[in-house]
């Protein structure tokens, strides 16, 4: 904490005991007779009204205080409790998820565990094989009619409805308040991961403090009060899964157990009727397509032949004073000075490829575990557990935008509703810290990988199932994992990638005959390979190569080789081995997918004729160069004899190139189709530019420029991923000012709670939408950083799309690729001073818009714009020369002045370079 603060909390901390001084004072004279000339109930409401009055000149003071001298950069506030669960504050300690609400009478938290899905591993459509069909595909593709692909696409290719993400549970702690609540505050510091939620009713000041805590594996909920009324109520566990709950208890342990749904199917029956689907769900259709007799979207028990995950949650309390005891399904509590409840949960999932309902771990068993671990753990024990492993991964890096003003002092809804004013730019880093709040409190080694909720869902039937979208949301989810100092968070994905491989190799094979690994477009935590479900966007065999490149960047972040060869490698080299065989030559010689779409968008033809699968679109080539190319790099540093080396170099080299439209727009199709949604969310053809590294400043200009192009005719709007995905985009085109215009869009104030499609922003918890879906969360921090800091195109380019309100800040922590760590200070949009530790050692290249000098002996050279580094860590791709359609559309790219200079580092040393 710095001085500024502690001055803060000393000041207040007097505050509250000279109020509990004059309270307790006050309360005395209540037992005397005729105080003050009246009877007692009326010198109370006197006594009470003077109370609140002290008690907002205090507020009055401390916001001076706190006006004068600073504020908490990584606080969210608000001055009531929530209603809508959008309005919640997420905890997490990535192996459960909780949403808490803070109301003073009746507190609610909602409970998730990160492995807890319907359905079983063993029961999915997989009898998909596209070779009967191939030819007339391709055929169909040649003769140009688009329409009847899709329909044989979508009646033979796809499986059937994933299985969904599962609430677990809610905690209910019921207070015996009988009077009016007066200053209610509820707080997430994320400094510390710790929610707290205070109040004043019958004369006492009541707190709870709420932490969830990876190491321990709980969540830890501190009932404490100040004044002469005590805690009495009681508390209670509920499920949504209400056909299969049990209630049990002793003493001071209260338990819930619970069997997921069997079976969970997000389309209407009467959907799956008019695909012709009956077929693919034989739990709730007879061979014959009509209904069995219980057919509906949900199936619990004896109904799906007693399938489904198993869960428990428990608690234990203990107490200082009074009593607490299990009494008709809930802990009661009565007159204790303070409760401290600690709460787990499991589930029997054991695996992606094992049935927890007759293959499952005792999820009982993990529960007693888990308690019995922390039973010696007083509550600063489980406290200091909690915070110095969160805090060793939060506190790597800082963000201080601009200065604070008296809006950023508001409750943190309304200063969402208000950011746009452009009075409280700051927001942007709390903004920024909150998403990287989400990665630590949702992704650690040993749990899962953050899906479309993260962790955080209340519905059986979630949007888009709580699965894992893999067309962008899930890598987005882990964009800023990386470059925000959070390497770790990274783990759960690419536990998933191994896993998801061992079935994709399966997939590929059966379906396809390739050699290699495969995904498509959807998985859940069964890490389903084949496309599933009625959507056209389902089919797209090219998750693979997207999915690796996470693994490709922890290695240019890291240089790690064991990792690259032990982990990484393996799992590109497969993917590269699906991609050599699914490719066949157009009729001007180039190599192209023979079936692709651009991720959920359509193209026009034929007037209004609209389609989705064509050959050889610009997302399905941009992922392929990059995967070959990762591949080959990988055998150089490995120094790797790899058999199929040669054949992946050539058909590198005939891959189709990037092409530019009539428009002057970078191509999302082989053909020059018109957008079937010119505004359309996706940005799929872009891919090269961010997040990969294929377009970048030393590419050629024409790219450069129809990379632009294309971003002003799609437009700034968009779910909130969308939007968030643009700001990285505007920020590796070095468009500072228009990343902010796109920011304040995305960080604008939402109340829509609706599950369907709309412009996005972020409700008053910050959480993105709507409907509410994290990856807007994390593409958003992303993209912050990108707008601070880039080291994608062979060197670290400081501040390069600063924007103009943005004139001020300081930044510590972040991450570059080559193993490089960069504090920044920066006034008039201009660095003061930069730190950049080298963890590796070995070349370090910097380019900034401001001539530097360096602090010490080190030696620097300049370099020029386009010279390639030889740090291999800084390696990046040639995207080569487009094919364009116009000359006469491609417009000018305006060259932006900078200073590029290098030196040679040392392993665990910093540099420091400051302007005149």
């Amino acid at each position: 904490m710095n001085t500024s603060l502690t001055v803060i909390f000393r000041f207040m901390n007097f505050i509250c005991s000279l109020g509990s001084f004059a309270w307790s004072f006050l309360q005395s004279l209540l037992s005397m007779q005729n105080t003050f000339g009246v009877m007692p109930d009326l010198a109370n409401k006197i006594i009470k009204k003077n109370y609140m009055i002290f008690n907002k000149i205090s507020i009055t003071i401390f916001m001076v205080v706190i006006g004068q001298i600073g504020y908490s950069q990584d606080l969210l506030h608000y001055d009531k409790p929530a209603v809508e669960w959008v309005e919640a504050i997420p905890i997490g300690n990535a192996f459960m998820g909780g949403m808490v609400f803070g109301d003073p009478y009746k507190e609610h938290i909602q409970l998730n565990e990160s492995t807890l899905y319907s359905g079983d591993p063993h029961n999915s459509y997989k009898s998909l094989n596209i070779r009967d069909k191939y030819n007339d595909v391709i055929q169909l593709l040649k003769e140009e009619k688009y329409d009847l692909v899709q329909d044989l696409v979508q009646n033979e290719w796809l499986g059937r409805n994933q299985q969904s993400y599962q609430p677990m549970g809610d905690l209910w702690i019921e207070m015996d308040h009988e009077e009016d609540v007066f200053d209610y505050n509820k707080k997430l510091d994320l400094s510390n991961a710790t929610v707290t939620v205070s109040y004043t009713t019958n004369n006492t000041i009541y707190k709870r403090e709420i932490f969830a805590s990876y190491p321990d594996h709980v969540f830890v909920i501190k009932l404490s009060r100040e004044g002469q009324g005590l805690l009495s109520g009681k508390i209670a566990l509920s499920t949504p899964h209400e056909p299969t709950m049990e209630i049990s208890g002793y003493k001071n342990r209260l338990n819930l157990n619970g069997q997921a749904p069997g079976f969970v199917l997000r389309r209407t029956l009467k959907t799956v009727e008019n695909l012709g689907d009956e077929y693919k769900y034989p739990e709730i259709y007879h061979k014959d397509g009509s209904r069995k007799e219980f057919a509906k979207q949900v199936l619990y028990g004896d109904e799906v032949n007693n399938l489904g995950m198993y869960f428990q949650t428990s608690l234990e309390v203990r107490n200082q004073g009074g009593s607490v005891k299990y009494l008709d399904g809930s802990i009661v509590m009565e007159d204790a000075e303070e409760v401290i409840i600690i709460l787990t949960a499991a589930t029997s999932y054991n695996g992606f490829d094992k049935s927890p309902a007759n293959e499952g771990k005792d999820p009982s068993a993990l529960v007693d575990h888990y308690l019995e671990e922390v039973t010696s753990f007083s509550y600063n024990d489980l406290l200091s557990n909690h915070v110095d492993d969160y805090a060793s991964l939060f506190n790597r890096v800082s963000l201080e935008i601009g200065e604070s003003s008296e809006q950023s002092l508001l409750p943190t809804d309304h200063r969402v509703e208000l950011f746009s004013n452009g009075n409280d730019v700051n927001l942007a880093s709390l903004y920024f810290q909150f998403g990287r709040y989400l990665l630590i409190s949702g992704s650690r080694p040993g749990s899962q990988p953050l899906n479309l909720q993260g962790i955080w869902n209340k519905d059986i039937i979630p949007p888009w199932n709580g699965a894992y979208t893999m067309n962008i949301n899930t890598e987005m989810n882990y964009w800023p994992a990386e470059v925000t100092n959070l390497s770790e968070c990274h783990e759960p994905l690419f536990q998933a990638i191994h896993e998801l491989a061992e079935n994709g190799a399966k997939t590929a094979y059966t379906m396809f005959g390739n050699q290699g690994w495969l995904a498509n477009h959807n998985m859940t935590i069964w890490r389903q390979a084949e496309p599933v479900d009625n959507c056209y966007c389902s089919f797209w065999p090219m998750v693979g190569g997207w999915l690796t490149s996470h693994m490709w960047e922890r290695f240019l972040f890291s240089g790690d080789k064991k990792f690259l060869a032990e982990q990484a490698f393996p799992l590109i080299k497969g993917s590269a081995l699906f991609y050599k065989d699914w490719l066949i030559p157009n009729k001007d010689g180039y190599l192209v997918t023979p079936v692709g779409h651009s991720p959920e968008q359509l193209f026009k033809y034929e007037e209004n004729k609209r389609a989705a699968y064509s050959s050889g679109p610009t997302m399905d080539m941009a992922i392929i160069k990059e995967t070959f190319h990762r591949y080959l790099k990988a055998v150089e540093y490995l120094n790797l004899e790899d058999e199929y080396k040669e054949e992946i170099a050539v058909k590198m080299n005939k891959l189709l190139p990037y092409k530019i439209g009539k428009y002057g727009q970078l191509q999302e199709w082989q053909m020059d189709f018109e957008d079937g949604d010119v505004k359309h969310r996706h940005l799929s053809h872009l891919y090269g530019m961010y997040p990969s590294n294929q377009i970048h400043k030393n590419s050629d200009p024409a790219l450069i420029s129809s990379v632009n192009k294309t971003l002003e005719r799609r437009g700034d709007g968009g779910m909130g991923w969308s939007k968030a995905w643009k700001i990285a985009l505007r920020a590796r085109l070095f468009q500072g000012d228009q990343a902010l215009y796109t920011l304040e869009s995305l960080i604008s104030l939402i109340t829509d709670t609706s599950h369907g499609i709309h412009p996005g922003g972020t409700y008053g918890n910050l959480f993105n939408g709507p409907p509410y879906q994290i990856d807007g969360n994390f593409g958003g921090t992303a993209a912050i950083a990108e707008m601070l800091l880039q080291s994608h195109a062979g060197e670290i380019h400081l501040l390069p799309a600063l924007p103009t309100d943005w004139s001020k800040g300081k930044v510590t922590g972040l991450k570059a690729r080559g193993g490089f760590e960069i504090d920044m200070e920066w006034e008039e949009g201009k660095i003061k001073k930069v730190i950049i530790l080298s963890k590796l050692g070995g070349l370090c290249r910097v380019r900034t818009d401001d001539l530097l000098q360096s602090e010490g002996d080190v030696v620097i050279n300049k370099v020029s714009d386009h010279s390639m580094n030889p740090n291999p860590l800084f390696e990046y791709m040639d995207a080569g020369s487009p094919i364009i359609v116009d000359e006469s559309k491609v417009e000018s790219v305006e060259k932006m002045k900078s200073y590029g200079f290098e030196f040679y580092s040392k392993p665990g040393k910093k540099y420091i370079f400051y302007t005149d």
